[in-house]
């Protein structure tokens, strides 16, 4: 066999030949074109929609949350209701509450009276929708657990200097002893924000506060100890300390205005 000619030319296209051929890379290169523009639209269209919702956003300024009116005509107050438990300086436990538990936080195992640990997580996740982190910092405390708190709290004071006496006054206002303390009762919660996560009264200037003023009475809960009442509490405001009364009883102490106490002498008297 004779070795082919690798230097040999190769045949001229004929004028049909090359202008199919041009033809042929012509539709090619629009097709290329084409896919390129298409991924470039599709792209910028994602983009797009995506960076709207944000641009609005911003524009608009942060959602407002705003609550639900509430006239209360149908309102019905029970006094023998559990959820109503009260206890302060001036109602201490008569004995020490065994409320049914239930874990609240998971993560955490803090717990709460079981309706008002569903209740929570509820709310919990009802906040995360609307960008809102809530965290649970202290349910149910035993006597152990509150006696350990107010006795840090009177601590401090007298490494100030302050009496027994002062000592003893100023923590109450603040942390109250193990027998006059809400979190025995099980219904009381602290609760913060990831984006706070200090118990002060700073607390309400967040978005979380904000949230939870809002829509915190349509999961049952209420401002245990508000800024405005305190001299029915006698405890200072605490932002962060919210108490669980039941939806209804929520909603109607709400829109009272009154803090728990109050609520509760007035339906009492009527």
């Amino acid at each position: 066999m004779e070795p082919t000619d690798r230097n040999a030319a190769k045949p001229r296209l004929t004028h049909a030949q090359w202008k199919r051929r041009k033809r042929l890379r012509l539709a090619r290169n629009w097709a290329i074109l084409i896919l390129v523009c298409a991924a470039i639209v599709a792209l910028m269209t994602k983009g797009i929609l995506w960076l709207l919702p944000k641009v609005n956003a911003m524009l608009a300024g942060p959602q407002s949350f705003d609550a639900a009116s509430y006239d209360g005509t149908g309102y019905s107050f029970d006094a023998d209701d559990e959820r109503f438990v009260l206890v302060n300086t001036n109602l201490p436990f008569a004995e020490e509450p065994s409320p049914a538990l239930a874990d609240a936080d998971e993560a955490s195992g803090i717990q709460l009276e079981a309706e008002a640990a569903a209740a929570y997580q509820k709310m919990a996740a009802a906040a995360a929708e609307d960008g809102i982190a809530l965290v649970l910092t202290a349910g149910y405390q035993d006597a152990d657990a509150r006696s350990a708190a107010y006795e840090t709290q009177k601590q401090q004071y007298l490494e100030k200097g302050k009496t027994e006496e002062e000592a003893a006054s100023l923590a109450a206002d603040i942390q109250p002893p193990a027998e006059c303390n809400d979190h025995g009762t099980g219904y009381a919660a602290d609760i913060l924000s990831t984006d706070y996560p200090t118990r002060d009264t700073g607390f309400d200037t967040t978005r979380a506060y904000e949230w939870l003023t809002a829509y915190a009475a349509e999961y049952g809960f209420i401002l245990r100890y508000p800024q405005d009442r305190q001299a029915a509490t006698g405890v200072v405001f605490e932002p962060w300390h919210w108490r669980y009364v039941g939806v209804e009883n929520a909603l109607a102490i709400r829109a009272s205005g009154l803090s728990l106490e109050e609520f509760l002498a007035l339906q009492k008297a009527s």
